[in-house]
């Protein structure tokens, strides 16, 4: 289960208990920082978290403004800057930059960010959210405010009145949602700028596993701690197949093609061949690639992986260059991986590697950055402001 699940899941049992609890978002960050804008953390009336807004040197300070919010029933932004850090507090920044939170107590645009995020989950789609963290005054939007789109649904906002700015943000919320990606967004008004954080969500990581050897028992348990959706399809049900595999969310046992047309993956799903039975890899890969997954694994040796594409072709399998590219064998990053635990490591690793774009070398040898996002396209109109600015200059009235 990933943060973005554990995190809703804490929430609806927290308003079926009837416990007070508080939403701290990043909204901005300058600099350096351990967690990205868009982490947040759940934190309850009694001190209780879930999720993180850093590598834990803010979390104490949050949580202890976190109880104001629920006490007073006011939003509030917190400016962490290690350019001047107050060790008195606690909360020293080690990593050379600012961060912004905004911590806001149980009311309806919290409500509507939960939801939206249930929403996603519960049907498997992407969406884009856009919240307001800074504004001119109320008159132009609630400190918060939550402008929304599921794929395939309505726009829906709540914080904000109908008219120009709304508009706007319908049209950045879109507009991230069709481009894939997020950022920050401002837009300006006669009386000043509003600042909002825009958002992509998407469903867990969907991975289908053709083989039920004890190898892949490692790789579902990590697949699951990243909060991936994990598929597992065997041949037959010795040996206990089912109860070896607790973590997977689905177990299916029977042939390749069978699997594909019951649990019919998709684009986004990345495929492991793993059944250390070379007919039955070819088979799988057959019945997979009409799918033209995002991600194509296969376990063993290079020549083993060109024997196999071979015979696929062989036998009327026909991959083009895209798909190609999509194809890794050897599976894994070299690590050196021997045991069944070091080899899923090695996968887990390529997989996170290959889908965020990175080449999974050490990461002393990368120039720049190490998290670095791209500014939106236009229309979205993206201006960038440092956290610093947006206190100082945004909310100093």
């Amino acid at each position: 289960m990933n943060e973005l699940q554990q995190i809703t899941n804490a929430f609806q049992d927290a308003c079926t208990r009837g416990e007070a609890v508080a939403l701290a978002t990043v909204v901005a960050v300058s600099g350096s920082a351990y967690r990205r804008p868009g982490a947040r953390m759940l934190v309850s009336d009694e001190g209780r978290r879930v999720g993180s807004v850093s590598g834990g040197c803010l979390e104490r300070d949050v949580v202890r403004h976190a109880s104001r919010s629920i006490a007073s029933g006011k939003a509030v932004l917190r400016l962490y800057d290690s350019l001047d850090e107050d060790l008195a507090e606690g909360f020293a920044l080690g990593c050379n930059g600012a961060v912004l939170v905004m911590i806001e107590p149980v009311n309806a645009v919290v409500n509507h960010h939960i939801q939206f995020q249930a929403d996603c989950l519960q049907r498997r789609s992407r969406g884009a959210i856009a919240t307001v963290y800074s504004a001119p005054g109320p008159s132009a939007s609630e400190l918060g405010a939550r402008v929304s789109q599921v794929e395939g649904g309505p726009m829906c906002a709540t914080g904000l009145a109908p008219g120009p700015l709304r508009e706007a943000l319908e049209s950045a919320v879109a507009g991230a949602l069709q481009q894939g990606r997020g950022g920050n967004w401002s837009w300006t008004t006669d009386v000043g700028t509003v600042s909002a954080l825009l958002e992509v969500v998407t469903p867990p990581l969907r991975v289908m596993v053709f083989g039920a050897g004890h190898d892949v028992e490692p790789l579902v348990e990590f697949g699951q701690k990243l909060g991936w959706s994990m598929e597992v399809v065997a041949h037959n049900g010795g040996f206990g197949t089912r109860q070896r595999f607790p973590a997977a969310d689905v177990v299916h046992l029977g042939s390749p093609a069978d699997a594909v047309a019951e649990l019919k993956p998709d684009g986004d799903t990345v495929v492991l061949l793993m059944s250390h039975n070379f007919p039955l890899d070819v088979a799988a890969f057959q019945a997979i690639v009409p799918v033209r997954p995002c991600y194509i694994g296969l376990l063993g040796p290079r020549h083993r992986a060109l024997r196999l594409l071979d015979e696929a072709a062989a036998q009327g399998t026909i991959v083009d260059d895209a798909l190609h590219a999509c194809i890794h064998g050897p599976v894994g990053l070299d690590i050196g991986a021997d045991t069944p635990a070091e080899v899923a490591l090695a996968i887990v690793a390529e997989i996170t590697a290959a889908l965020r774009g990175r080449s999974g070398a050490a990461a002393r040898l990368r120039q720049g950055p190490l998290h670095l996002t791209a500014p939106l396209d236009q229309p979205l109109r993206t201006t960038h402001h440092t956290a610093q600015d947006v206190v100082c200059g945004l909310y100093n009235s």
